[in-house]
C-alpha cells in the first residue's frame, strides 16, 4: 500500500489551457480566515506567467503581514499584496500586471485568523506570454517546432 502525505494529496499536476483563472477559496463571497492556498502555474519553457487580478479586496495590514497574496518566481519574490489600494507601506495590484522571470509562477494565498471586516478575497488570471505563441485551437497551444506546449496548475 502507498501512503502519501496529505499535502502531496493536495499537489496534483493537473494539464491546463495556455491560460487561467484562479480565485481566493470562497470567491465571490467572504474568504475563509486562518487559510493558505498554493498555485505553482507552469507553462513551456521560453515562455513567462503573465497574471493581472480583477478584483482584489484582502485586509490591509502594515507591510501585508496579515492577510496577502504574494507572487513569486525564479526564487524571488515579485510582490506581495494586500488591501484593496496600494500605500507607502503596502502594494495591492490595481490595474497592474505582473510577469513571472521564468516559465514558473507561485501564487501564494494566505489569511490569519480573524478578519475586522468581510474581505471578499480576489479574483486573478494567467497566460502564457512569448514572442511566438502557437496557434491555439479551442484554446491549447497546438505544437512549436512540432513540441506539444502543455501547461500545468498544482494547487
Amino acid at each position: 500500500m502507498l501512503w502519501l502525505p496529505p499535502r502531496a494529496l493536495r499537489s496534483s499536476i493537473v494539464p491546463q489551457k495556455m491560460y487561467g483563472r484562479i480565485t481566493s477559496p470562497n470567491f465571490p463571497k467572504v474568504y475563509p480566515n486562518h487559510k493558505e492556498k498554493i498555485w505553482n502555474i507552469t507553462v513551456p519553457k521560453g515562455y513567462s506567467v503573465r497574471i493581472y487580478f480583477t478584483h482584489f479586496d484582502l485586509e490591509l495590514s502594515y507591510l501585508c503581514e496579515y492577510d496577502y497574496v504574494k507572487l513569486s518566481s525564479g526564487g524571488k519574490a515579485l510582490a506581495t499584496l494586500c488591501g484593496r489600494d496600494s500605500t507607502d507601506t503596502e502594494e495591492a495590484p490595481g490595474n497592474r500586471t505582473y510577469i513571472s522571470h521564468d516559465n514558473h509562477l507561485t501564487v501564494v494565498f494566505r489569511s490569519d485568523y480573524s478578519n475586522e471586516k468581510p474581505f471578499t478575497g480576489f479574483e486573478a488570471f494567467y497566460a502564457a506570454e512569448g514572442e511566438s505563441l502557437a496557434p491555439l485551437v479551442d484554446g491549447r497551444a497546438t505544437a512549436v517546432a512540432g513540441l506539444a506546449l502543455p501547461c500545468a496548475l498544482t494547487a
